[in-house]
């Protein structure tokens, strides 16, 4: 049987079955699709490099799709529509990491604002705007805190899980960023998930 082999800090590390197997297994928490998520995807799930990274808010969504959570914070999963990435699905993970970003998409700041936007602060100005340190605080609390809230609703996005779906189950290959999976840097996304996971899942991929 071919012994994976793990690049780490530019060194090499061949993995026996059954340490690949409790890799995994740390990696998700004991959760019983361990075997179904790639060595890539234990990998980021256990580094802890990035402090902004929360892995739970992955395992969160993963059990959501494992039918082991009953809900999602997050926007409905849906397959890739693009040449490159079909048959693969992906589904949003949201954390503190992506706030800025969803409390922007829900007041569209990156646009000027939207309507929501200009009541919201016609609001503040009507109530509190001849009181500087009330309408601040409020104006700071309805912005961040009310438009974050609000977006949660709606769904928080963040950046992707890639999975793909074989014989009634799922396969967790890699996560991916918002840039990385925007359609002029698909043939790229799939380079990496190949590199990661084709050795695995050959299954998975067309």
């Amino acid at each position: 049987m071919h012994t994976p082999a793990v690049e780490k800090s530019r060194t090499m590390v061949s993995l026996t079955p059954d340490a690949i197997a409790k890799l995994k297994t740390t990696a998700v928490r004991e959760r019983p699709y361990a075997p179904r998520i790639s060595i890539a995807l234990a990998v980021r799930l256990l580094d802890k490099s990035d402090r902004y990274f929360d892995p739970f808010a992955v395992l969160d969504e993963l059990d959501y799709l494992e039918g082991i959570r009953p809900t999602s914070k997050t926007k409905r999963e849906s397959p890739f529509k693009g040449p490159h990435l079909q048959p693969f699905w992906h589904k949003h993970f949201s954390s503190a990491r992506h706030l800025v970003r969803n409390i922007g998409i829900r007041w569209n700041l990156a646009d000027g604002g939207n309507r929501d936007l200009d009541r919201m602060l016609r609001e503040v100005a009507e109530t509190y705007g001849e009181d500087p340190e009330l309408w601040q605080a409020y104006l700071a609390h309805r912005l961040v805190v009310g438009g974050f809230e609000e977006r949660a609703q709606r769904g928080l996005t963040g950046d992707w899980i890639i999975y793909a779906k074989h014989d009634g189950a799922n396969y967790y290959l890699d996560l991916a960023t918002h840039e990385e999976a925007k359609p002029e840097h698909a043939e790229k996304l799939l380079k990496k998930l190949r590199d990661g996971c084709f050795a695995e899942f050959p299954f998975a991929f067309p």
